[in-house]
């Protein structure tokens, strides 16, 4: 049903319906264009008549091409925000589950980076194809009427372009699909090592890992090297066949002409149109590999919005086989999931309304998250039953964010709340309102969802369901948010998870509001890839050639000379026809693998500046950044050099045959380099820059909100959220028609100067310099779009190298030793911890509590090498460390705690086993993903690769956060036993009151 060169697009998308129709209009007035023009050209050349038809047939060609470039770019713009759409739309309905087992990485890219590819497909391969179904027919007619052997000859060989093209592309369409993988996997790759990139660094790792990235870099060239090949193998076909087509219908001509069975000018005719049969099937087989990458997104976005198997999950709070009531309701009876290989929960019930609280009990992997997973409709439960009257608020284990900043994100759950500030107050985050999400703390991002879910019941909401809401805060913070949920119960049923009993403590302090360092970027000038221009140059020159010895055959044969004579010119016509084709496919692969290899450096050079800088926008970098440059290299470098190299050789070629029309054609050449280029960069109005910049944007908002999916999809956020983005890409497609508008003009500009010159040169009355101008359209065309690109290469350029500098390694002793020290986050305006003095001897125990941002995560970059000190004196010890969050990545059990360093699987296990993970022992193998292991399982699985690093002292932030008390006394038993010095994070007072040495940074609330 989705075969065919347009796939399933006329069924999704209606501007794919309406381009078919624009371009076919459009590309008949071409073909009457194209048949006017070449009459009045060969009436010019060979009677001086037709001046004022050629004129007006060059202004029309200008038009037209204007035309259908604009009406391509807008059906491309129009067509991606569709699509767009549907997936993003579909993708939710499917729910979170659903999203986290394809992977928000890959659909992120199928719905940015794959979707991107249809601007080849309609700028380029469509108007080809519809060109082709169009002009051939129309212009064929013309020469049966003129010239019926050369009708006959066209008939003969133009199926056989298709027939190529169709055994090509079927070949081509498997490898194109495993490349499309491949991308997808390139992507979700990067995003696994990104995610591990701070644990990556602290054990020394993250440098190796540029092997890596290169690695996976070569595999997506090799994929992608390997799919062009035969695609510009269907090109070099095409272009042979229809070369050598003309060629030989440039010779009978010629044979004919000196028998004196055709005229001059019905030659002239003959020789003009023929190509314009065979340009369009050409060009849309060289635009067929182009098309094949859109296309195939396509055929993703069709299998996930066609797809009706998978179910639609059930949205929170609209469980129909129970009648609504006023309040909230929980029901649970025997409730049962089965998870790998056992059921957690196990025969869970319990029934809570509004004004209760219910506690879930249980070990850490008892299976409290997925019972709120299944209360959320998103998991099926295996038996039970399960019912849930009221609309849900909802507070995850590890809260996801779609918006910029708290603010943003409390009034994407509630539009046009007046009471945001109030409801930030009272769990203490008021002060956190308009910070940027990634600058929060993990504690403080805690609050702020807790501050979501308590809006969210505020206006409406009565269900409540928290998944340890206080697992990273501190006592103080602790109380008032447990204050704010009792408040909150009143009107809403709530079910808890937590494994701390509620504390009472004093008032709390706060950290200073700091914001991330912005790195200079430093542009550089890119290197061209000059192998692949100047085949660039070679291949157009040869067509230029090819031009000019056609046109000589038959000037010298309309004054009929021996047919000997004529000889040399016939081999020079076919042995340019067959190296035309032959330079441009050695070009293409020349130019891409330079493009790719420039690609892998630079994203290789990258990683090592991210190990130096640990940015939180990597992925964008690595993927996104790397692949523009990638792409606009050859679009933007390469095609100056060949219009210069083309321009030089026919103007030095036209000086031997006529100064006088050499001196005209070097002006116009040089009037429209410069003049098209200026007019695209002029009325665009910078839409280039920003277009790229709101790709970044929908890129960046997209991926987002995939991974925010469950926090969207249970408040009811995620059409409103699909809404912005759809006004994002809206405005996109605007700055993309603009773009079209100044390339469109730019293109029109190059038909007129190239046309202008054909007309002035054309009254010498000699068919060489009256043709070959036209020739030289195709160099100049790319010109307008080229220097739209310009600043976007630059910035992406740019964006891949700024400074990094090696920071020195502090002096490495037994101890830890800290005097005078203050600790600033980049661009802050104040430090975050000023005159610290610590002095730990080895094999101390260490807690450090304080509340949330008080700098205690601060404390730890510092002692990671993370941050460098303002002042002071530093002496640190080789460090192990044990995140707040877990940064597992998804590959087996044996592979993350191997990020630690190549044990074998006796060590493996018996970590897993000091981790209080015995039965986890004989799942080295297993797969996992970090939203099917519980909060308490992954902070294990993070502690026991961190216990098998050899260092002197252990950092563990907050490792027992989502621990029951039992696993968590044991654990800290484990640690005295281990022998090295222990820096603790954690916000139990009773954890502290065990340790050897307690620093506190913040108020008194644990003495």
């Amino acid at each position: 049903m989705n075969r065919g060169p347009l796939g399933a697009l006329p069924r999704l998308s209606k501007n794919a319906r309406r381009a078919l129709a624009g371009v076919g209009v459009l590309a008949f007035l071409n073909a009457l264009a194209l048949v006017a023009q070449a009459v009045a050209l060969a009436s010019v050349i060979t009677t001086r008549d037709g001046l004022p038809l050629l004129a007006v047939a060059i202004v029309a060609r200008a038009a037209l091409a204007w035309a259908t470039e604009s009406a391509a770019a807008r059906a491309a713009a129009g067509a991606k925000e569709e699509l767009r759409t549907q997936l993003l739309a579909r993708s939710f309905d499917r729910g979170p589950e659903w999203i986290a087992e394809r992977g928000t990485a890959e659909l992120s890219v199928l719905a940015t980076k794959g979707l991107d590819a249809l601007d080849a497909y309609f700028t380029r391969y469509l108007p080809a194809l519809v060109t082709a179904a169009v002009v051939p027919p129309l212009v064929g007619a013309w020469i049966l009427f003129t010239d019926w052997p050369s009708a006959v000859l066209i008939a003969i060989t133009v199926p056989l372009i298709p027939v190529f093209a169709a055994l090509i592309g079927w070949y081509t369409e498997k490898r194109v699909r495993n490349a499309a993988d491949v991308t997808e996997l390139l992507s979700a790759q990067l995003l696994e090592l990104l995610r591990a990139l701070p644990v990556l660094t602290v054990f020394g790792r993250a440098k190796q890992q540029a092997a890596a990235v290169r690695q996976i870099g070569e595999q997506h060239r090799r994929a992608t090297m390997g799919t062009l090949k035969i695609a510009f193998l269907s090109a070099l076909v095409l272009e042979i066949a229809a070369s050598l087509s003309v060629a030989l219908i440039a010779v009978g001509v010629g044979i004919r002409l000196v028998h004196g069975d055709m005229t001059l000018m019905t030659a002239l005719v003959v020789l003009i149109l023929a190509p314009e049969c065979y340009l369009p099937l050409r060009a849309a087989g060289a635009a067929h590999h182009a098309s094949e990458d859109g296309l195939e997104a396509v055929r993703r976005v069709a299998d996930v919005v066609d797809d009706g198997h998978a179910g639609t999950p059930r949205t929170p709070g609209s469980d129909e086989s129970s009648p609504r009531g006023i309040g909230g309701r929980v029901f649970v009876d025997n409730l049962r999931v089965l998870r790998r290989g056992g059921f957690a929960p196990d025969g869970v019930s319990f029934e809570v309304r509004a004004g209760e609280i219910h506690r879930l009990e249980g070990a850490s992997g008892a299976g409290k998250s997925t019972t709120f997973q299944v209360l959320l409709g998103f998991v099926e439960p295996t038996d039970g039953v399960v019912h849930v009257e009221g609309e849900i608020a909802y507070v995850p284990q590890k809260p996801a964010f779609a918006a910029a900043t708290p603010r943003a994100e409390l009034e994407l759950t509630v539009p046009g709340a007046d009471d945001v500030e109030a409801v930030a107050d009272e769990v203490v985050a008021a002060h956190l309102l308009d910070r940027r999400i990634t600058d929060l703390s993990t504690g403080e991002r805690q609050r702020v969802a807790v501050a979501r879910a308590l809006l969210k019941v505020r206006h409406g909401a009565t269900v409540l369901l928290l998944d340890e809401p206080t697992a990273h805060l501190d006592p103080v913070t602790s109380r008032k948010v447990d204050k704010a949920i009792k408040s909150a119960s009143t009107t809403a049923a709530v079910v808890l998870a937590s494994h701390r009993e509620k504390e009472a403590a004093e008032e709390e302090t706060f950290a200073k509001v700091v914001t991330e360092e912005t790195q200079r970027e430093r542009p550089k000038r890119l290197p061209i890839p000059w192998k692949g221009a100047l085949l660039g140059v070679a291949a157009t020159v040869a067509g230029i050639a090819l031009t000019a010895l056609a046109a000589h055959l038959i000037a010298r044969a309309a004054e009929m000379p021996p047919i000997l004579t004529l000889s040399v010119l016939v081999v020079g016509v076919r042995t340019f026809a067959l190296s035309k084709g032959v330079l441009r496919y050695v070009e293409r692969l020349v130019t891409h693998h330079e493009a790719f290899k420039l690609a892998t450096d630079l994203r290789a050079e990258l990683w090592l500046r991210l190990v130096r800088t640990q940015r939180r926008d990597g992925l964008q970098r690595l993927v996104d950044d790397t692949d523009a440059v990638r792409d606009l290299v050859p679009r933007v470098l390469v095609p100056p050099v060949v219009a210069v190299g083309a321009g030089i050789a026919t103007t030095v070629l036209f000086a031997f045959i006529d100064p006088v029309a050499a001196l005209t054609l070097g002006g116009l050449l040089l009037a429209a380099g410069l003049a098209a280029p200026a007019v695209a960069v002029w009325t665009e109005r910078r839409a280039s820059t920003k277009l790229a910049r709101g790709r970044r944007k929908v890129a960046t908002d997209t991926i987002n909100a995939l991974t925010a999916a469950p926090d969207l999809v249970a408040h009811g956020a995620h059409r409103r959220l699909l809404a912005q983005l759809h006004a994002e890409d809206v405005e996109l497609a605007a700055q993309t028609r603009r773009q079209a508008f100044g390339t469109g003009a730019a293109t029109a500009i190059v038909l007129l100067a190239t046309g202008v010159a054909a007309l002035i040169c054309a009254t010498t009355g000699n068919p060489v310099l009256g043709l070959v101008p036209l020739a030289l359209a195709e160099p100049l065309a790319a010109l307008p779009l080229a220097a739209q690109q310009r600043t976007a290469l630059r910035e992406a350029s740019a964006r891949l190298r700024f400074d990094a500098p090696e920071r020195p390694e502090p002096p490495r002793g037994k101890r830890i030793r800290l005097e005078n020290v203050d600790v600033r986050w980049p661009g802050a305006t104040e430090p975050t911890l000023t005159d610290l003095h610590l002095n730990v001897e080895p094999g101390t125990h260490v807690a450090v509590v304080g509340p949330s941002g008080a700098g205690k995560s601060t404390l730890f970059a510092l002692l990671l090498g993370f941050l460098p000190p303002e002042r002071g004196i530093v002496e640190l010890p080789r460090a192990t460390w044990c995140p707040q969050e877990p940064m597992l990545v998804s590959t087996t059990v044996r592979e993350n705690l191997r990020m630690s360093g190549p044990h074998d699987d006796e060590q493996l296990r018996e970590a897993l086993t000091r981790a209080c993970l015995p039965e986890w022992a004989d799942r080295l193998d297993t797969v996992i993903r970090p939203d099917q292991v519980s909060g308490g399982e992954a902070q294990r699985l993070a502690l026991a690769r961190a216990l098998l690093h050899d260092a002197d002292v252990v950092l563990l932030d907050e490792p027992t956060a989502h621990l029951d008390e039992p696993t968590a006394l044991r654990i800290l038993e484990e640690l005295r036993r281990d022998g090295r010095t222990v820096v603790h994070i954690t916000h139990r007072p009773d954890e502290a009151a065990r340790a050897d040495l307690v620093l506190d940074l913040g108020a008194p609330a644990y003495r």
